[in-house]
């Protein structure tokens, strides 16, 4: 019977659950949407394309490993970790023999890979539709396979086979020049054939040369990016694995540099190319027994298990050795859609309760009827509870199948903005739309038990009492303060009230208004009543006196109901919030604050980022609990300021006041708006800022070398010294300290100081070589270091280095916070070409461009235009948190709205009773522009105070100063937007309101 009740009241108040119902369905669209974005991290695939003709792979493992053994009682507990390196490794080239010996190898083909960028003659790349375009040895094109259609293989140095699609684009054909950018001085190849792909390949470019060029411009002498292994007749896939696997294990290739060897930490075990923490993939295998490759930099007690450990992988697991960024994408995309995901599921929270909140005190008058009646704590919890199902129900579903689509927009805007490659298959599966509406049904009915445990707890007297006081005082809280408006004139004489009563109101305009809505009514409004109803010119008949009769005196027990003299202290549950609530709102507080403290100690961007936008919720939580306290405060301090505009300020001052709770709950998603907003605008500006600021402050150079294309070839850079100039070098990467992963650069030692000045603490950067390594004052204080401290670290590419700490510097968040020699750097990443190229010198812009023009693409900059650029870069870079909080955003946004139209749509009888005290049409909509600019001043002072707080804390912990950077445009943009959704929220229900006939609404039933 209660479930039939509660869905014939979802039925009958459809207007009530509408806010509720929008802010679900929001909620359970942007849960699916973060759902299939980490979905596609878990289990999304990348299909093989350059290896589909070859059934088993052989690649070196792109982790680096750490295993911790702990005794405890006895008992010993082995914990293993991996963390992926940021550059392609590579294994020793004399596996060959060992795996052509394989019993059931039919052929085991070399791969090459490295980066080889097609030129335009001005040096920009040409159009490969968005595809990464490799450089690979023409004896590999069998792996995919590859076959001419045109022309002839390369044989000489210069000669060059491209892909059939990239002929196409650029309109070339055999005979035809092409300049590629690979890792060394950009060269001029003549096109010798056009090859096709036996399978479809969408997602590269090959460029294909001979064995001895491919050779040299892979730059890994002795290496190899992986082996193809191509089974014997009547060998299978399982059988050929098997072999190899037996092979490789427990065997030995050390490499020409290596000077100690040192095996792996642990025996034959199964792990995934992306990452050891995911699940493990039958098709991988990782094989320890290979000698670790090593630079004259190794110590001879590693034990890290490094690059040279091999994986034997077959089937999909093969994609993710072909295409590693989108093996890295993998952990992007889990972080990103668990932290927008979660982000979504607090916002969603905190607006759902203040809206179930919101309708459940609009409903207050039913509520305390139904106590009044014999229903029970249980029975209203139970009802209210019912209700929340129903609606969650129907909102997830809608919501579950919206967020579909959503989330696989949200991963093509991912694509086009280069965070996530296309080699990463979007998945979708039923666990996201399920676990969303999940979340939505449980987070409904858990608001509504929230919002219920006033009405449902107190007794059914004080709550009819309640209700009483509401429907009087509360209902209409300015009324009987403002008398002047009953005539619709300003007492003060000449305010904003317009003269003369409302067109069309008067004798005979609305007649017949009866006694039952005077006796609804306040007595103020009643006494305003009384005053505008025209005198009755008949005589009045005497009254027949009748004799009374005596009854015996039955005491019953009353109902104190709250005196009606002012209007703010009738509202019995807004005038006083509970000690819990306030308490509560204290202790959210109190955490937001410790947050805030914790979050200006933080150093790093993965661990700040997501603490700041949980500040930034909890800090909304607490104003939402506080709210009522909050909004009383607020109007003490702009009550006087508005009572002076007139009669509708003083309405809407007595209203805010009156009406505290509900006006809270308006004001919390327009606070959380504003706060999350600028927080995320503000962010990114705050750290990019403050890096740029520390790399002009730290270049000395006069000319900055940069290109169009990939980077600057080491060619032009020596084209560029001479005797009395100075030309630094940089190149950049990511290492690893342990597990931690750390930004490095490589610069050129020689005449560094002239160039750059990181702002050294300690030590000296005289002392900079291939043996030794300068950090930054964070990475000194994480890893207790000091010049003379030995630093071991993994390279890009998993090659394990120890170095000698010779210096500390302050500006790490502008340069990094490892800085090594450029020569080691550069024989360990994938692109060697410099990201920039710092010059001192005499010479002017036009000499250097002029030494340079060989080199297309190449362009000399000052520093200041340097910098310029580099804001560009961090500006698109930024599109991607844009876009994956502007979501959150919008959906705040909505619940803004909602919220707005809930709280004044209800307000029909109000504005009626308003309007037969001769209140204009256009009175009451002053008034409701007034309160919501009041509700929009008090949540701007709020957001914006916690959105400061949080970024300022922000800017302590990474910059080391409180110097948030606040743009006023995007500052006042969001205010601009915060104000139109508040006035329109407000204006059009109003508006709405305000069309039906003041008597028809006054003498409707509720």
């Amino acid at each position: 019977m209660m479930l039939r009740y509660a869905l014939q009241s979802v039925r009958a108040r459809k207007a009530g659950f509408l806010g509720a119902f929008l802010a679900l369905v929001c909620a359970a669209a942007l849960i699916t949407a973060c759902g299939t974005l980490l979905d596609t991290g878990l289990r999304g695939t990348i299909r093989t394309e350059r290896y589909a003709a070859s059934p088993v792979v052989v690649s070196a493992d792109q982790n680096v490993h750490r295993t911790t053994v702990k005794h405890k009682k006895g008992k010993t507990k082995v914990k293993r970790k991996a963390k992926a390196i940021a550059e392609r490794a590579w294994l020793p080239a004399s596996l060959e023999s060992t795996l052509a010996r394989t019993p059931g190898v039919a052929r085991v083909i070399p791969e090459l890979t490295f980066l080889a960028q097609p030129l335009t003659p001005a040096g920009v790349g040409i159009g490969t539709g968005g595809r990464t375009s490799y450089g690979h040895a023409w004896d590999s094109a069998a792996l995919t396979p590859y076959r001419l259609v045109t022309g002839s293989a390369p044989q000489a140095a210069t000669d060059l086979v491209i892909d059939r699609d990239l002929a196409g684009r650029a309109r070339l054909r055999p005979g035809d020049r092409l300049t590629v950018q690979s890792t060394q001085a950009p060269r001029s190849y003549r096109i010798t054939g056009i090859a096709a792909p036996a399978t479809a390949v969408r997602h590269q470019t090959s460029l294909f040369f001979s064995t001895a060029e491919a050779r040299r411009l892979a730059a890994h002498p002795g290496q190899v990016t992986a082996f193809g292994v191509l089974p014997a007749k009547g060998t299978s896939t399982a059988q050929l694995r098997q072999a190899v696997v037996a092979a490789l294990h427990g065997t030995s290739a050390p490499h020409p540099d290596t000077v100690a060897s040192h095996a792996g930490t642990t025996a034959l075990s199964n792990s995934t190319a992306p990452h050891a923490n995911m699940a493990p993939d039958a098709n991988t295998t990782q094989l320890a027994g290979i000698t670790a490759l090593s630079d004259s930099t190794a110590p001879h007690d590693t034990t890290a298990q490094l690059s040279a450990t091999a994986e034997v992988t077959t089937g999909d697991a093969r994609g993710p050795v072909e295409f590693l960024d989108a093996a890295t994408a993998r952990i992007r995309l889990v972080s990103m859609g668990g932290a927008m995901g979660g982000t979504s599921l607090l916002v969603a929270i905190l607006v759902v309760v203040g809206t179930f909140a919101l309708s459940i005190q609009q409903r207050h008058r039913e509520l305390a009827l139904l106590r009044a009646v014999a229903a029970t704590s249980g029975q209203i919890r139970g009802l209210l509870g019912r209700e929340a199902l129903i609606v969650g129900t129907v909102a997830g579903v809608a919501g579950a199948l919206l967020g579909l689509p959503l989330g696989a927009w949200l991963y093509d805007r991912f694509v086009a903005l280069g965070a996530v490659p296309a080699t990463l298959q979007h998945t979708t599966g039923v666990v996201s739309p399920l676990a969303a509406l999940a979340a939505t049904v449980f987070g409904a009915w858990a608001a509504a038990r929230v919002a219920s445990r006033r009405i449902s707890r107190i007794s059914p007297a004080q709550a009819l009492a309640e209700a009483g006081g509401e429907s009087g005082a509360g209902a209409e809280p300015g009324a009987a303060a403002l008398p002047g408006v009953g005539v619709g004139t300003d007492p003060g004489g000449g305010g904003g009230a317009e003269p003369g009563p409302e067109p069309g109101f008067g004798p005979g305009a609305e007649p017949g208004f009866g006694p039952g809505i005077e006796a609804a009514a306040e007595p103020g409004v009643r006494a305003n009543l009384e005053a505008t109803r025209p005198k009755d010119p008949r005589p009045t008949r005497p009254r027949t006196k009748h004799p009374q009769i005596k009854h015996p005196q039955i005491k019953h027990p009353q109902i104190k109901h709250p005196r009606p003299t002012r209007p703010h202290s009738t509202q019995g549950r807004s005038a006083r919030p509970r000690s819990t609530r306030i308490l509560a709102g204290l202790a959210l507080l109190t955490l937001g604050v410790t947050l805030v403290t914790l979050l200006s100690t933080l150093r790093t961007e993965p661990a700040s980022t997501p603490v700041t936008f949980l500040a930034v919720v909890v800090l909304s939580t607490s104003v939402a609990l506080l709210g009522p306290l909050l909004v009383k405060a607020a109007t003490l301090v702009v009550g006087g300021p508005l009572r002076r505009t007139g009669p509708c300020g003083r309405l809407a001052v007595a209203n805010v006041r009156g009406n505290a709770t509900c006006m809270a709950s308006v004001v919390t998603p327009l606070t959380l708006l504003i706060g999350m907003t600028c927080t995320v605008l503000l962010v990114q500006p705050t750290l990019g800022d403050a890096a740029r600021a520390q790399v002009r402050e730290g270049v000395r150079a006069d000319w900055v070398v940069a290109s169009r294309g990939p980077g600057v070839p080491a060619e032009a850079a020596r084209q560029l010294r001479a005797p009395h100039d100075v030309v630094t070098e940089v190149v950049r990467t990511t290492v690893r300290v342990g597990l931690d992963k750390y930004a490095a650069q490589g610069v050129t030692p020689a005449g560094l100081t002239r160039t750059w000045d990181p702002d050294v603490t300690a030590g000296s950067l005289g002392h900079l070589t291939e043996h030794t390594a300068a950090v930054s004052e964070l990475a000194a204080g994480q890893l207790h270091l000091r010049p003379g401290s030995t630093l071991k670290l993994t390279l890009g590419d998993g090659t394990p280095a120890t170095l000698t700490v010779v210096a500390v510097y302050a500006r790490g968040l502008g340069f990094g916070d490892l800085t090594l020699a450029h020569d080691l750097i550069a024989r360990h990443v994938d692109n060697p070409l410099a990201s920039s190229v710092l010059v001192s010198t005499t010479r002017t812009q036009t000499q250097l461009a002029t030494t340079l023009r060989k080199f297309p693409g190449v362009q000399i900059l000052a520093p200041d235009a340097a910098d310029s650029l580099q804001a560009q870069r961090e500006q698109a870079n930024a599109e991607v948190n844009y876009l994956a909080m502007g979501l959150v955003l919008a959906f705040t946004a909505i619940a803004v709205v909602s919220t707005l139209a809930m709280s004044v749509a209800e307000r029909v009888r109000e504005f009626a009773l308003l309007r037969l005290a001769g209140a204009t049409r256009r009175q009451v909509l002053r008034m409701l522009r007034t309160e919501a600019l009041s509700v929009l001043l008090l949540a701007t002072a709020l957001g914006s105070g916690i959105a400061l707080a949080v970024l300022t804390a922000f800017s302590v912990g990474m910059t080391g100063r409180a110097a948030p950077s606040v743009t006023p445009l995007a500052y006042l943009t969001v205010i601009a937007v915060a104000g139109t959704l508040a006035l329109v929220a407000t204006a059009l229900p109003g508006r709405v309101a305000l069309r039906v006939r003041a008597v028809t609404v006054a003498t409707a039933r509720e």
